[in-house]
């Protein structure tokens, strides 16, 4: 089995709050919620210090196959708010947070496990089999109609600060949307599942920024994101999608808040 990864900033002035570990048949990758510019977040640690500590956490809690995936990210959730220790309010709304994705073989299957907007992706006999949790982006756009009065006239900082207060307030909610932060509760409310090893031909996970092809620009399916990966690899796909973002500058085409997000690929191969 060959895995291999790429990754890639949104912006060369900001770090790059994705992250990717794996170990001979584990691979979790991370998406750290951003945050406008100079928001407090309550932790002294910052979202790329969690998205790592967590990741390492989660690596090590699903590497020995032993246990259900969901239960390697609660007390990987668990382990992390630990870490934080006393000079960290957990209970601030903007409190580091980041979306997860694992891919595990263990014996004769391959599991997987995703929460919130990250995708698994794997290439089967039947077809592509494609899993994320879009909540958070449907929280979003509710939101912003409701707003739509505030945020008129507001400019894009402005509005982004905004919007992202907003979100917050939905984030682990029953009529929100779920996502790691400080509560070992939200690992039960990943999508899970489980598929013969032999059948698996092509596994991928992607950050949202990878995902953009599909996701939000409707330029590409699924069978034609697996034909890039197959032979181009993961760097191909991140190319792809900065190619992709040059030819809309102004977010005219597809309106987002950011030209480039931070975008992460690792894929696995039998």
């Amino acid at each position: 089995m060959q895995i291999s990864f790429a990754t890639a900033p949104g912006s060369s002035a900001l770090p790059n709050e994705d992250a990717v570990l794996a170990a001979s048949a584990t691979v979790v990758l991370l998406d750290g919620a951003g945050l406008p510019e100079g928001t407090a977040t309550g932790c002294a640690h910052g979202v790329v210090w969690f998205v790592r500590t967590l990741g390492a956490a989660m690596l090590r809690q699903a590497a020995s196959g032993a246990r259900e995936l969901t239960d390697c990210l609660s007390d990987a959730l668990a382990g992390t708010a630990a870490a934080h220790g006393p000079g960290c309010d957990l209970g601030h709304p903007m409190t580091p947070t980041a979306t997860v994705a694992v891919l595990r073989r263990h014996e004769d299957r391959l599991d997987w496990l995703v929460l919130a907007d990250s995708t698994v992706l794997l290439d089967l006999p039947g077809g592509p089999l494609a899993v994320s949790d879009h909540r958070v982006g449907d929280v979003t756009d509710r939101q912003a109609r409701e707003l739509a009065d505030r945020l008129e006239g507001l400019d894009p900082r402005a509005r982004r600060r905004l919007l992202t207060e907003a979100q917050r307030t939905a984030m682990n909610t029953p009529d929100g949307y779920w996502v790691a932060g400080p509560d070992p509760a939200a690992a039960d409310r990943s999508r899970t599942g489980s598929t013969p090893w032999p059948d698996v031909r092509l596994a991928a996970l992607l950050t949202d920024g990878a995902a953009r092809p599909v996701d939000d620009f409707a330029t590409a399916d699924w069978p034609a994101t697996l034909t890039l990966l197959r032979t181009g690899g993961p760097q191909a796909l991140i190319d792809h999608v900065r190619a992709l973002e040059h030819t809309d500058p102004a977010h005219t085409r597809w309106p987002r808040t950011k030209t480039h997000d931070d975008a992460t690929v690792a894929l696995l191969r039998p």
